[in-house]
């Protein structure tokens, strides 16, 4: 078994939502109240 671990790993689809997407007008305010360390660095 620990040779075919490989084959073990789950999978899923993944998952896109339209209600999920982020609204641009939050985004002023993640910056100053949030963590903007999450965010990718281009981003931030």
């Amino acid at each position: 078994m620990w040779e075919d671990r490989y084959n073990y790993i789950p999978t899923r689809e993944p998952i896109i939502i339209s209600e999920l997407a982020c609204v641009p007008k939050y985004m002023p305010w993640f910056r100053i109240h949030d963590k903007p360390y999450l965010l990718p660095e281009e981003e931030r």
